[in-house]
């Protein structure tokens, strides 16, 4: 049963194992099998058998989705799917991440997702939909978190030791390994990873260029889900293990991982960020997902809905 809230501007949205675009047949980063899916970025849904995929170029890539079974959509360039016009924009959150503007009739409603608020565009709208992978008042990023990470890296290769850098997915192992590429140092990466960039490769799509060995590498970038295997991985090297993550804000995490230094950076927005973000728009009604959603909601206030209950991003799957 739908909740109703007094006074509330209307959602047109509602959470079953994903964003359900009320009135169409469009689902966004849905869990579940669905005849049509948004994905907004490759590490936030699965495959998962949907019909047909709505997407950027390199999310299909990512995904290893026939670009030719769905509809690779560029941004900033609307199309209609039956009587509905959709638009992709920039989201911020990493290679490939797209938002979604969706209008319905009169209403229109802004799927962003998890974004990146300096790279994320924000267009006008009755309804925004954003994701909250962080939102607690501990969650609070360095804006330099991106450089002090290479700064780190660097200095640890210059020292003659291997700078390892666990990240929680592949596509953050995507970015940073091109921001690594990009300071002159020479990169190998977690399996997982080195796939996602053939795969933009294959699709004629940019990609960081990654060392096959580990032994002449500068940097290795590896998964945090992996972190006990990277003595094995790095065998006769002297190594510094980073953690460049919002899990660095986890105390708890941190020590279970027994990192060498941890910096918090993420893909995806801060507390500060995302209550930003939203403070930007104008939007009557605004719907929130992911583990601090309730977080992010009491902070937004009464226009803010909590819309799925509180899930973990698929970090260590």
């Amino acid at each position: 049963m739908k909740r109703r809230i007094r006074g509330a501007a209307p959602l047109g949205v509602a959470w079953r194992d994903g964003v359900h675009v009320l009135g169409t047949s469009i689902w966004c980063d849905a869990r579940r099998a669905r005849a049509v899916c948004f994905v907004s970025a490759a590490d936030r849904t699965g495959r998962a058998g949907h019909g047909q995929l709505i997407a950027t170029a390199a999310t299909l890539a990512l995904l290893g989705a026939a670009q030719d079974a769905h509809l690779a959509a560029p941004m900033h360039r609307p199309f209609t799917l039956g009587t509905n016009r959709l638009c992709l924009i920039p989201s911020g959150y990493g290679p490939g991440a797209a938002a979604l503007t969706v209008e319905v009739g009169a209403h229109r409603v802004l799927y962003a997702g998890a974004i990146q608020p300096g790279r994320a565009d924000l267009a006008p709208c009755d309804t925004l939909v954003v994701a909250a992978p962080y939102g607690e008042r501990h969650h609070q990023f360095p804006v330099d978190a991106e450089a002090r990470t290479v700064a780190l890296c660097r200095e640890t290769a210059a020292s003659g030791a291997l700078p390892v850098v666990l990240v929680t997915s592949a596509l953050r192992g995507l970015e940073l390994a091109a921001c690594l590429a990009g300071a002159g140092l020479e990169v190998a990466a977690h399996r997982a990873i080195a796939i996602a960039a053939r795969r933009l490769v294959d699709a004629k799509l940019p990609a960081p260029s990654l060392r096959r060995s580990v032994a002449r590498a500068g940097a290795l970038v590896w998964l945090v889900r992996d972190r006990e295997r990277v003595a094995a991985a790095t065998a006769g090297r002297t190594t510094r293990v980073i953690l460049a993550s919002g899990l660095a804000t986890e105390r708890d995490v941190v020590r279970r991982l027994d990192v060498d230094a941890a910096i918090a950076w993420s893909g995806a927005a801060d507390r500060e960020g995302l209550l930003g973000f939203v403070a930007r728009s104008s939007a009557a009604a605004v719907g929130v997902t992911g583990p601090c959603a309730a977080a992010i909601a009491a902070a937004i206030g009464p226009r803010a809905r909590v819309l799925g209950p509180p899930q973990q991003m698929a970090l260590f799957a």
